[in-house]
């Protein structure tokens, strides 16, 4: 687990426009402030990455996404009691909220949203006050990192803070599924 140094640390590159890179509850991930247009660009050079794509937003508990999303407690609830009940990650495609920013929002008015339970990211969603960009930490086209030898090999030089994980990382991909009609995209 990072200090808590660390994640004011993360905290604070992160409202400066910067760009992070963090354990998720799968693989390293690349994040910054999703209000910040700026730095999901920066995020997307650093990985080569097409534009149009869309990030997950990951989060420590769902009031920290209301923001952003349109979903009714029921939908809440469906998504509470799948992070308790499952042992892999789920990531949740939900309707966007009117005041969700334009970049962060696919062409379906969708975005993709996941509570997750990785300690560290909990923790800097919480000293932020609401979810974090993620996206995998690789160039793109490359295996994601999912040791801190890699993330350093891949953008030691490219990023404002590394926080490394104390145990290893699964490396399985986070099951995907539409919340509207519970479609899975990803198992």
């Amino acid at each position: 687990m990072a200090s808590d140094f660390a994640i004011s640390h993360a905290v604070h590159i992160i409202h400066q426009g910067g760009v992070i890179a963090y354990p998720t509850d799968t693989i390293y991930g690349l994040g910054c402030d999703p209000y910040n247009l700026e730095a999901i660009e920066k995020i997307n050079r650093i990985k080569q990455r097409p534009e149009d794509k869309h990030f997950i937003l990951l989060a420590g508990n769902v009031d920290q996404l209301q923001p952003l999303i349109d979903i009714d407690e029921q939908q809440i609830k469906t998504i509470i009691e799948t992070g308790l009940q499952v042992d892999q990650a789920t990531s949740w495609v939900v309707t966007a909220s009117e005041r969700a920013p334009y970049w962060l929002v696919d062409d379906n008015n969708s975005l993709t949203i996941r509570i997750t339970s990785q300690r560290d990211v909990t923790r800097l969603c919480h000293r932020l006050g609401h979810a974090i960009i993620s996206t995998s930490a690789n160039p793109s086209g490359r295996k994601p990192a999912i040791n801190s030898l890699q993330l350093h090999q891949y953008f030691h030089y490219d990023v404002d803070k590394i926080i490394t994980a104390s145990q290893p990382l699964t490396a399985k991909p986070s099951k995907i599924i539409r919340l509207c009609d519970n479609y899975v995209i990803r198992a």
